[in-house]
């Protein structure tokens, strides 16, 4: 488990770039840490001979406003000439985070951290503290007097390096971090980032004090923790992360530069919860927004080249112009076993820059280990094994495809959070597995989906001809409404078990959208089933993935039973109606022998249900 939103990845990274087929080649950065330069007079020039284009490097509040009110930019001259100076550019992380500091040699620091120490000392009041009321790294973002004094920084900052390095710098990334639960960071579990002003201020809103989440939910035993504020301490969380993100890229933008902000992986499982849904909601500030995946889920390595080209569309989706794909291998290294995920570095990147409004990738965490003495830099070798060829656009007849947006929803996640039913997340993994198998069908253009399209009528919901919503199943009303209104204006629905079962605050509701999908009643079943499907027999065998074998759907009139249970001929697994199917189970997630079937029976009915037309649905 990584970071969320707007903390710049503080990662010591490397990457070599070969083979674009793009007229403008992607921006390709390294994360350079000032040890990594002092250690290799040649560091730079065998970055530059590998196909960087970029350099990523942090300006810590720290340095530069040492004593209050006075600001000293030189310290980095030395660094980022030499940067600039061997042809590359830079990406600059405006880094005020309260991150453990580093000196020049790599060196931890005790006591200090990237936010000035005049500020810890002269305004204690205005740092945050942990639930057991010690004091923590992180500033207050929200208090004026931060704000004040921070934005004061970024923008004598912007516009000095700007000034030095006059189109040379692609953007100024916002690094900042703000959380009110425990979560898992990458310095380990902690309590953190609470203060009595975010009591007073949460309660005055909502009578009540903010709640602590810790504690997981099991989709597999039921909803075992409800809780009425999760959707509200959610929204709360996410907007003052919004309102600080957006005044700190308005600074940014006030003297003519772009501002970016870092994303992690937004549809995952953590021990608590992070602010992921403020990614649905800063598409207005962010001028490029870096979207990355360290391949590891919190409990196990995972080697996947399919997070970060979904993750790619989800932000084209959401309505970023400019993306960029972070893949890091920090956790990896630990375990030396990066060699093994070289290879899907290199498919993953290439994958995701086939995508429109992506511009380019970072990777980071391919640095040999620190030894005494030394602190971790670059390996060479690892850098030389990175080589990102972009997929070559295979000419094809010109055709009309379906438009399919596949709904991610970001409550789903909060509501499920340290989910493990099946030794990992099923939500995620039926989400993934559903944009994967859709994806690679030349017939459908295919749009991971947020809230933020449906609550906002966004057009792109205008022009999809047919909406998934796989295993999501935890959705406010007010999702499950938009998805009623966009069925009834000529839209196709299409669920794979348990659509809206349970509400934004894990309350459950009993109804997967019943009226809609033609659902008289089911029952669930834990062992396999026998299912007759237009002649044909299927099976469903007990799997881990699928977490309890399927439900068995007994159709309303009107409504068309397509798979039926050989021992319960009234109930089976897939129900159709005008426009709508719902499956009673995950035909994308099933692991045996018979996976291949299921999945192109998934494709084949899915498209079967999709209105064969062109008209725009619309859904005001």
């Amino acid at each position: 488990m990584k970071k969320i939103i707007c903390i710049a990845a503080f990662l010591f990274s490397s990457i070599a770039f070969a083979n674009s087929t793009s007229s403008k080649a992607p921006v390709s950065s390294i994360i350079l840490m000032p040890w990594d330069i002092k250690q290799d007079i040649n560091l730079l020039s065998s970055i530059k001979n590998h196909g960087f284009s970029h350099v990523t490097f942090y300006l810590n509040w720290s340095d530069i406003e040492d004593q209050k009110n006075q600001y000293q930019f030189s310290h980095y001259h030395k660094y980022l000439d030499a940067i600039v100076g061997s042809g590359l550019s830079l990406i600059l992380v405006l880094d005020m985070g309260g991150r453990s500091y580093l000196d020049e040699n790599g060196k931890n620091i005790p006591d200090t951290s990237t936010a000035p120490a005049w500020i810890y000392k002269d305004h204690p009041d205005l740092v945050m503290k942990n639930f057991s009321g010690d004091y923590q790294w992180q500033l207050d973002f929200t208090d004026d007097f931060i704000q004040k004094k921070s934005t004061e920084f970024i923008e004598k900052t912007v516009h000095h390096f700007s000034n030095r390095y006059p189109g040379k710098i692609l953007g100024f990334a916002v690094g900042l971090q703000e959380e009110h639960e425990i979560k898992y960071g990458q310095t380990g579990y902690q309590w953190r980032d609470y203060k009595e002003s975010t009591q007073r201020d949460f309660s005055k809103k909502y009578g009540i004090p903010q709640p602590t989440i810790n504690y997981n939910n099991n989709i597999q035993l039921g909803p075992q923790k409800i809780e009425p504020f999760l959707h509200t301490h959610k929204e709360y969380r996410e907007n003052r992360l919004r309102d600080a993100t957006c005044l700190y890229a308005k600074s940014i933008q006030k003297s003519g530069a772009l501002a970016m902000g870092y994303f992690a992986e937004t549809f995952t499982s953590h021990d608590a919860i992070y602010a992921t849904g403020v990614v649905e909601k800063l598409t207005d500030c962010i001028d490029i927004a870096v979207i990355d995946f360290n391949f590891y889920d919190g409990y196990k390595l995972v080697p996947d080249t399919d997070v970060l080209p979904t993750l790619a569309n989800y932000m084209g989706s959401l309505g970023y112009k400019q993306i960029m794909v972070g893949a890091y291998a920090e956790v990896w290294e630990r375990q030396k076993k990066t060699h093994e995920l070289i290879p899907v570095i290199n498919s993953t990147i290439a994958q995701a820059l086939s995508q429109v409004n992506v511009i380019g990738f970072e990777v980071g965490g391919l640095q040999r280990q620190a030894t005494a003495g030394q602190s971790a830099t670059i390996d060479k070798e690892k850098l030389s094994a990175i080589s990102i060829q972009p997929a070559r656009d295979n000419p094809t007849p010109a055709r009309k495809k379906s438009k399919i947006g596949i709904l991610g929803s970001t409550t789903n996640f909060y509501v499920w959070h340290g989910e493990r039913s099946a030794g990992r997340n099923t939500h995620r993994d039926a989400l993934f597995a559903a944009y994967k198998i859709l994806s690679n069908q030349p017939e459908l253009d295919v749009h991971i989906i947020g809230e933020k399209n449906l609550l906002q009528d966004d057009s792109i919901i205008h022009s999809l001809d047919a909406i998934l919503v796989p295993h999501q199943a935890a959705l406010p009303q007010s999702i499950k409404s938009k998805l009623t209104t966009y069925w009834k204006n000529g839209g196709a629905l299409i669920q794979d078990m348990r659509l809206g079962e349970f509400d934004e605050n894990g309350k459950p509701t009993t109804d997967w959208m019943n009226d809609v999908f033609g659902i008289s009643r089911l029952k669930w079943k834990n062992k396999g089933g026998v299912f007759l499907i237009n002649g044909e027999v299927f099976r469903i065998k007990p799997s881990r993935s699928l977490y309890t074998s399927y439900a068995s759907i007994t159709p309303r009139e009107g409504y068309k039973l397509l798979a039926t249970d050989i021992l319960q001929p009234d109930s089976g697994i897939m129900v159709r109606g005008e426009r709508t199917l719902a499956f009673g189970f995950m035909p994308q997630l099933i692991e045996d022998s018979t996976k291949d079937a299921w999945r192109k029976l998934f494709v084949r009915e899915i498209m079967s249900v999709i209105p064969k037309k062109t008209a725009a649905v619309q859904t005001k």
